[in-house]
């Protein structure tokens, strides 16, 4: 058994790990920095889908090691499987063991499989971020179905069913809720979204509650999948892509802190609750809304990479601009030319947490004038706090212009930004990128006129005296 030392230890090399190895190696150089996966090659996450259609491979998904690397951290392939806050070790599963002075825990999430009937039978899977997992997936199962049914219509099912029937399988996405993405959207762009997939295929069935995934005629390969209600579906695979959870076995195992959702309780610095030098980020960490600082289940890469450059900013002196001030949920993808995206609170939910609210809109071409070459409408629809006009969410339907456009909602809601700031915003316009009126300023000028309007009534058309 070999014992060896780092000044920073980091469990876990995914977005959130490799973000605070990269950030504490730059503002920390004296310090060694060592990260440990048991991953050798890692892929991106949010690209999983596309290497199963756009990308055609799992090697066109890698996530390099060159910016940790080259800030001076390191990378150790292996498995932790104890940790001693009291010593200050962690125990590898090939008996090594190492000292450390500062501890971030980086475990991310592990897959949720509903407790229903069949999900061990052969040919059920889910996605794991392991690039052996998946090639093998891409190689082999894939290649070998005629229909695959997918279970769970957020983000990750909408996509799959998207770059899967590329391939020229059926598809059929099966979903509880009365429509897709509902949980992050509104219904309106839920609707745009279903009506894309239909156009391509892809066979719905939302309101549909999954009761047992049935053996073939083998008896130990899926066949079909049982809907309540309705004559069972003919299948070669399932994917069942409901959601994940955080992975916590090793924090649970060293006495750490867990909140009632499941994540390691961090602070607004991801510091645990036992130990200043201890920190959790990425999926495996508790999540706070931005606005009302409830349990947030967003389990995003780009959330898990601001944490982690919090974590890595804050390992040896807080640094009070960067912390952590709750998480607004950013989402943005696209089917077929139609993006969608939003960041913050959909209507729904801001009216659900008692928000009185306004909400502008807004639709135009995103370059200028609308001949231009690949110009695509645009709509714009912002929500504000009715009393105090600050921002509260966004959503965009649209073409390649939606996610920056998704982004500057993110960054106005984190800035407090209100209506008559957005309204005055200065922005750049060149007609072969831009449109000539931001979206956000046309959706906030229209969200401000139906404000003062109820202020100041137009005039009745009467002739004064």
């Amino acid at each position: 058994m070999a014992e060896t030392a780092t000044d920073i230890l980091i469990v876990g090399g995914g977005p959130a790990g490799m973000m605070t190895g990269i950030t504490a190696a730059q503002f920390w150089p004296h310090k060694h920095v060592l990260v440990i996966r048991p991953e050798t090659d890692a892929v991106i996450p949010c690209g999983i889908p596309y290497i199963f259609g756009t990308l055609g491979g799992t090697e066109e998904d890698m996530a390099g090691r060159a910016p940790l690397l080259a800030a001076g951290g390191r990378i150790q392939i292996g498995s932790v499987q104890r940790i001693d806050r009291a010593t200050r070790t962690a125990v590898l599963a090939n008996g090594d063991m190492l000292r450390w002075e500062r501890l971030v825990l980086a475990t991310g999430a592990e897959n949720f499989i509903p407790p229903i009937p069949g999900t061990d039978l052969d040919g059920v899977f889910s996605i794991r971020k392991d690039y052996d997992y998946l090639d093998q997936l891409f190689s082999t199962l894939i290649p070998s179905i005629k229909t695959l049914a997918i279970i769970g219509g957020g983000f990750i099912g909408v996509e799959f069913a998207d770059e899967i029937r590329k391939r020229g399988i059926e598809v059929h996405l099966v979903e509880k809720l009365p429509h897709l993405m509902q949980a992050a959207f509104d219904l309106d762009a839920c609707a745009a979204v279903e009506q894309q997939l239909r156009a391509h295929g892809v066979h719905l069935h939302t309101g549909a509650q999954v009761e047992a995934l049935l053996p073939g005629a083998g008896g130990k390969r899926v066949g079909q999948v049982q809907i309540a209600g309705q004559e069972a579906l003919a299948v070669d695979a399932v994917l069942i892509a409901i959601g994940t959870r955080p992975q916590i076995t090793l924090a649970r195992e060293m006495g750490l802190t867990l909140s009632r959702s499941g994540g390691i309780w961090v602070d607004a610095f991801q510091r645990s609750r036992e130990s200043p030098d201890i920190f959790a980020v990425g999926d495996c960490a508790h999540k706070q809304d931005f606005f009302t600082r409830k349990a947030n289940h967003a389990m995003i890469a780009s959330q898990a990479a601001a944490e982690g450059r919090i974590a890595g900013m804050n390992l040896y002196g807080l640094r009070q601009p960067r912390y952590n001030a709750g998480s607004v949920s950013i989402y943005a993808s696209e089917i077929d030319g139609l993006a969608f995206g939003v960041a913050g609170l959909t209507q729904h939910q801001a009216e659900q947490e008692g928000f009185p609210i306004l909400i502008g809109e807004a639709r135009l071409p995103d370059h200028h004038p609308a001949s231009m070459p690949n110009t695509t409408e645009i709509y714009c629809r912002i929500i504000f706090a009715a009393d105090s006009l600050q921002m509260l969410g966004g959503q965009v339907l649209g073409g390649a212009t939606t996610g920056e456009l998704v982004n500057t909602i993110g960054l106005a809601i984190q800035m407090h930004a209100s209506a008559p700031d957005l309204a005055s915003m200065q922005f750049g316009s060149q007609p072969r990128l831009t449109p000539s009126l931001h979206p956000l300023v046309a959706a906030t000028g229209d969200a401000l006129q139906r404000h003062y309007a109820t202020m100041y009534p137009c005039d009745t058309g009467a002739h004064h005296a």
